[in-house]
């Protein structure tokens, strides 16, 4: 009979963070992030995926993160969304962090775009290829969002499904696709390839991307993983190894 071997972590240990999202991958993240950090997760359902459904889920926010705190104490919130994180414009990301961070009760929130920022400043990318699952308005305001920031967007492309507006379609698309479709709309001149959405699966596209492209890959729920990480002070050696140039620096 093989022998027990308890494990040298313990969860929680590290602290706690909130996440609220309306994608099915914040389930995953306890594969990913440092085991001794713990997490408190709720769902935030989305409508139709277009400005006024994602502007309605800004809505709700402080609601479901007070609702966590009745029941959790956190060290941390998060929101898991990148278009839904950008699509009041300049500013609205930092409008969401101190909304969410005031409604679960902690020092700090961040958003995935938030996160996204903080991560090209970190790998020093300026010039960047955004492939997204998204229709044509919000392509729009994702790229004038980050034109707004400084960088340099050569060409945001949305990968086709038979609906855009159903987010629903994105977790489905799939992962070979999403790498065909990578290789082909990356600008030859770009420095970041970027996969925004935290619905596609493509955690395990970004050394397979990096290694075509030569470029740092960055996606949505690589930087949230990041960004929880150095939080709290500790990455996991999954995420270490697996995730990227971003995970080296």
């Amino acid at each position: 009979m093989s022998s027990f071997s308890p494990s040298p972590y313990t969860y929680g240990a590290l602290g706690k963070v909130a996440i609220v999202g309306s994608a099915p991958a914040i389930s995953d993240f306890h594969k990913w992030l440092h085991p001794e950090i713990a997490i408190a997760s709720a769902p935030m359902p989305l409508g139709r995926l277009d400005a006024a459904g994602l502007t309605a889920m800004g809505e709700r926010l402080a609601q479901v993160f007070d609702f966590i705190h009745t029941y959790d104490h956190s060290d941390l919130a998060f929101f898991s969304c990148t278009s839904g994180s950008l699509i009041g414009g300049e500013g609205y990301d930092e409008k969401l962090c101190q909304l969410c961070a005031e409604a679960a009760h902690t020092e700090t929130a961040y958003t995935t775009s938030t996160a996204v920022r903080q991560a090209f400043e970190t790998l020093q990318v300026q010039k960047m290829s955004i492939i997204t699952p998204y229709p044509d308005d919000v392509n729009v305001a994702e790229r004038d969002f980050f034109a707004g920031k400084g960088f340099t967007v050569y060409n945001i492309n949305g990968i086709p499904t038979a609906d855009p507006n159903n987010r629903k379609l994105i977790y489905k698309i799939p992962p070979q696709d999403i790498y065909d479709f990578a290789i082909a709309h990356t600008h030859p001149d770009a420095d970041v390839c970027f996969l925004s959405c935290t619905g596609m699966r493509v955690l395990d596209l970004i050394q397979p991307l990096e290694e075509a492209l030569g470029i740092p890959v960055v996606t949505s729920n690589q930087t949230a993983l990041w960004l929880m990480g150095r939080y709290f002070g500790h990455h996991s050696d999954a995420a270490r190894q697996r995730l990227g140039r971003l995970f080296q620096l």
